[in-house]
């Protein structure tokens, strides 16, 4: 905004060339000047002096409401050019979409990602959703719980594919041969589970429905898991995904009358806005994952 008009708006708040010389960060004969050439350049008389007080001429109120209209939408188009001024897409994700998902979201040979620059956040489900929270992501692609109640009442959820997650086990061990395993063949083994609390209360209550009783071992991770079960230390009920890449050393087996699924979407934060890049980038998520079910 013109430097005149900045001073004549300050100089009618103040009515002060001292205080105004002070918000200005100048000398108060640079005031003076300032609104000489104003009223030069307007032909007018902008403010009066009575009795050493400062006040406004007809004209400088007239002035004085136009100059504020100029600095609003001064400062209104300073916001929207920074709006549209190319940033990084920061896009949040979980480990098991990040390893499992890598080729099918970011192929190289996109013009989404060739257009708009973004970096990959790769997190666990807790830190995704603390992330959403505390306003640091505007979206994130993760697991969906039923049981999460916060991310469900705080934020909008996209479902993007529902996945039924397999019985792992090493080739050798003693129910990779058989064509049927029923619920009661798992009783009794070391079933190992992630540290995701959600998913391992998921795993926990579909096994406690059906009576069945294992020993459970918390590992890490999933890839921690797949170490520990090619290790024989004992199962895991994994996303299929997530041992496409280890069937050599791995088997997987359905359960019969034994289902665990689990979902996964976008979450958006109620509290950011979508720009332009990232309302493309989401949409070349959901038309890559969005599907009935995995598996």
């Amino acid at each position: 905004m013109n430097e005149r008009y900045r001073t004549f708006i300050l100089l009618a708040e103040y009515k002060s060339f001292t205080e105004t010389a002070k918000q200005m960060f100048c000398s108060q004969p640079t005031v003076s000047q300032h609104i000489q050439q104003l009223e030069s350049e307007l032909g007018c008389q902008l403010i009066s002096r009575k009795k050493r007080q400062i006040e406004l001429t007809t004209q400088g109120e007239m002035v004085l409401a136009y100059a504020q209209k100029m600095q609003e939408m001064d400062q209104q188009l300073r916001i929207a050019v920074k709006q549209t001024q190319q940033e990084n897409i920061k896009l949040y994700i979980s480990h098991y979409i990040a390893d499992s998902f890598f080729d099918e979201l970011f192929d190289k040979n996109n013009s989404t990602y060739k257009q708009y620059p973004y970096e990959i956040n790769s997190y666990c489900y807790e830190d995704l959703k603390s992330s959403l929270v505390e306003n640091h992501a505007k979206f994130a692609v993760m697991p969906i719980y039923d049981a999460d109640k916060i991310v469900h009442e705080s934020f909008d959820i996209d479902i993007l594919f529902e996945e039924e997650l397999v019985l792992v086990m090493t080739n050798d061990h003693p129910l990779a041969s058989r064509q049927i395993i029923y619920t009661r063949d798992l009783k009794n083994l070391s079933m190992l589970l992630s540290q995701s609390s959600y998913l391992n209360q998921h795993i926990k209550q579909a096994l406690h429905q059906k009576a069945v009783p294992v020993y459970y071992i918390q590992m890490t991770n999933f890839e921690i898991i797949k170490k520990a079960v090619q290790q024989g230390m004992g199962v895991s009920f994994l996303p299929y995904k997530s041992i496409e890449d280890s069937l050599d050393k791995l088997t997987f087996k359905y359960v019969k009358g034994l289902s665990i699924k689990r979902k996964n979407g976008i979450v958006f934060n109620r509290n950011q806005i979508l720009n332009e890049q990232e309302q493309a980038f989401c949409e070349r998520i959901k038309k890559k994952l969005k599907i009935e079910s995995i598996r």
